[in-house]
């Protein structure tokens, strides 16, 4: 009786995780004070809203200084956020990556929750959260005024919601889909890109209620309207600086008229299939002085990201009976990053970060089940992990831009394609 009322170890863990990350990623978050990287167009544009700039919505405006621009070509549900948290806390460069902490470690949560729901497992959860933390790409993403953490954040919780509609008995499913549509509504408020995700989602949630006719008229409902009305909603500041429903379809025009005709080239891009092997990262900031250099990458934690492939199809196979399990692993690991190799736009390491929790939770399965082998494998197992968090703790001064000599600073770059040209 003493023990009722008492929280068990593992009730802690997503307490524990959000402080946990949010420590680790707000460590040197003003380093450097400037903008970097794209930046110039997401932490600048949150600015401006708000500073109430109505030009910074719109596509046919220019920034009135050098350097920067207004980012009107994704939709602004994670420029808000920004904008939120420079409004607490100044637009500078904690305030404008700031909000990419909080939702960074959130997504570590939702990681945790979700590797939970999936094997009811809490070795395997607290493990799959802790090699998220130690991932450098991850990492990155989580301190910068760029939208990936946002969008990450909003995947996983569509994923989780997901599988509750999986292991929903269908007369009570109502709730799960609509709940399904608010997480993607915001995931493609934030980066079309979710649509890859979104269109994953809504044939697996289209197959099951086909099969339950009653259900079926609320799909276009859950996955259509309700969406839909959270994509809106994230326009009202859009509307509130004087801007109408006509400029809003020409925006939504010009948006997809920049992601389908888009022919630039930038140095650190790179292609789908190089991101699992960790063989471009993207360098973000670079400064020199008094013989030694700085720099921020974001950098994949290479012997994890080695592992992801072979880790996800075991998992795969040993999921092979468990039907809404092995759906949700599939849809979050290939449904967000194969999409991309039919994409004819650059890309960038940074967008398989959606799809990284997924490779985390299948190596942490695979490390615990090692451990419980026993023996030498147990042994290989913990090794392994041993040297995925060595590994980030020798990436870390690229990570957060600590001074290094050049010889120091060369060491970090073990492949060909992490040199800069």
């Amino acid at each position: 009786m003493e023990n009722q009322g008492r929280l068990k170890p593992f009730e802690l863990a997503p307490g524990a995780l959000f402080l946990a990350a949010v420590v680790l990623f707000s460590t040197r978050l003003t380093m450097p004070p400037v903008y970097v990287f794209d930046e110039v167009y997401h932490a600048y544009t949150a600015g401006q809203y708000v500073a109430g700039n109505a030009d910074a919505y719109v596509w046919d405006t220019k920034a009135p200084r050098k350097g920067v621009a207004y980012m009107w070509n994704h939709p602004p549900a994670a420029v808000l956020c920004i904008a939120g948290s420079i409004l607490v806390w100044g637009d500078d460069a904690f305030g404008w990556r700031f909000a990419s902490v909080i939702f960074g470690a959130g997504g570590v949560v939702l990681a945790y929750l979700l590797a939970l729901r999936l094997t009811r497992d809490v070795p395997v959860s607290l493990l799959a959260a802790l090699l998220l933390l130690v991932d450098g790409l991850y990492f990155a993403q989580s301190r910068i005024g760029m939208l990936d953490a946002f969008g990450t954040f909003f995947a996983l919780g569509a994923l989780y919601s997901l599988y509750g509609f999986l292991t929903t008995e269908p007369e009570r499913a109502l709730w799960p889909i609509a709940r399904t549509g608010l997480w993607l509504g915001a995931a493609i408020a934030t980066k079309w890109n979710a649509a890859y995700l979104a269109t994953c989602c809504g044939l697996v949630i289209l197959v099951r209620t086909v099969r339950h006719r009653s259900l079926l008229w609320f799909v276009p409902v859950g996955l259509g309207l309700v969406p839909l009305a959270v994509y809106l909603a994230v326009y009202v500041p859009f509307f509130a600086t004087g801007h109408d429903f006509g400029q809003w379809i020409e925006l939504q025009k010009q948006i997809f008229y920049y992601h389908t005709q888009l022919e630039a080239t930038h140095p650190w891009s790179s292609r789908w299939w190089q991101w699992p092997l960790a063989l471009r990262p993207v360098w973000y900031w670079t400064s020199a002085d008094d013989g030694r250099i700085r720099h921020i990458f974001a950098a994949p934690n290479i012997p994890l990201y080695w592992a992801f492939l072979p880790a996800i199809a075991w998992l795969a196979w040993r999921w092979r009976s468990s039907r809404a399990a092995l759906t949700v692993l599939l849809i979050g690991f290939f449904g967000q990053w194969l999409p991309w190799a039919l994409v004819p736009r650059i890309a960038f390491t940074y967008h398989f970060l959606p799809a990284v929790p997924f490779g985390t939770l299948a190596v942490a399965a695979a490390v615990v089940e090692g451990h419980r082998r026993g023996g030498w494998v147990r042994w290989l197992a913990w090794a392994y992990v041993a040297l995925v968090v060595a590994t980030f703790a020798f990436y870390y001064p690229i990570l957060v831009g600590l001074p290094l000599t050049r010889e120091a600073a060369s060491w970090r770059l073990w492949l060909p394609g992490w040199v800069p040209r």
